[in-house]
This record gives structure tokens, sequence and C-alpha cells, in this order.
């Protein structure tokens, strides 16, 4: 049996690289000074001032987080919707299962008045309205939803096509 570090064994190790000195800029000499036969180099760019956004671009920039403000109350709808959705399925199974329920306490031997069963009757089927009506409601809330995002989504649309169309008679291109 070896006890320690096994030898040689595995990759070798990389060996490290000496990375040479920077030389040191000479310092001035006459043969150096600017005789005026030199081209001189570019001047450095002004400091530019922040752009300042056009009137278009804010329109633009207010229409895109209006959108995004937009769809994102569409998404909501929509879970809620589904939220509904899955309510009227259920309230529909339940709603089911009691007309059977009554019907067949019905077919046997009549238990209790004849109003009590009626009672139970309207109330499963006010019950399933009801989920039915919710669920129209947030559906018709989606669908209000989705034509606001939608009519948006023009109105950005419209105004990155105003942009283009300046740009391009700007650089005098005709628009078909």
């Amino acid at each position: 049996m070896v006890f320690g570090k096994p030898k040689k064994v595995g990759m070798p190790r990389a060996n490290k690289k000496k990375v040479p000195a920077r030389e040191m800029a000479p310092e001035s000499d006459e043969s150096t000074a600017i005789t005026g036969n030199e081209v001189r180099p570019p001047s450095p760019p002004a400091t530019s001032q922040p752009a300042v956004m056009s009137p278009g671009a804010l329109k633009r920039k207010a229409a895109k987080e209006d959108s995004d403000e937009l769809l994102i109350e569409l998404e909501a709808y929509r879970e809620l919707d589904a939220e509904a959705s899955k309510e009227l399925t259920m309230q529909k199974h339940l709603y089911e299962a009691k007309v059977r329920r009554i019907d067949n306490s019905q077919a046997g031997k009549r238990h209790g008045s004849p109003f009590a069963e009626l009672e139970r009757i309207y109330k499963a089927e006010l019950e399933y309205t009801q989920a039915k009506l919710k669920r129209e409601e947030w559906a018709a809330s989606t669908n209000n939803a989705e034509a606001n995002w939608l009519a948006q989504q023009c109105e950005v649309l419209r105004l990155e096509n105003a942009k283009l169309r300046r740009v391009l008679r700007e650089n005098h291109v005709r628009v078909p």
C-alpha cells in the first residue's frame, strides 16, 4: 500500500512565462519638434451634449410605455378569465351532479315537500347561471383589454411609420 500523493499523474502544470517590460518613451529631443511640415493630429472631438429627444420620439416612447402597461393588464385579465373558466367547469359538473341526484330522488318515493325539491333545483341552476355570468364578464373584460392593447400597438406602429417616412424624405428617397 502506497501512502502520500501519487507522482506524475495527470496533466503537467503550465509554466509561467515572463512578460517583457514596457519600454520608456524617450525624452523630447529637438528632432521631434514640429517644424510645420508634419501633419498635425486631428483635434479631439468636442464634447457632445446629450441629444435632445424630438417630440416624435417622446410620443413614440410614451406610446410604447402605454402599450407595455396595456399588455400587462391584458395578461392579468387572461389569468382571471382562465380562473373563471375553471370555476365555470366546476360549477357545471356540480350542477349536473345535483340535477342527477334530484332526478334520482324523484324517481323513487317522494321525500319531503315538492316545494323544497323545486327550491333545490332553482338554487343549483342559479349557482350555475352566476358562474356563467362571471365567466362571460371576465371574457368581455379580457376582450376589451386585448382591443385596447391592439389599438395601442397600431398607434405605436403609426408613429414609427411616420418617423421612417420623415427619414426617407430627408434622404430624398421616393416613397411609393
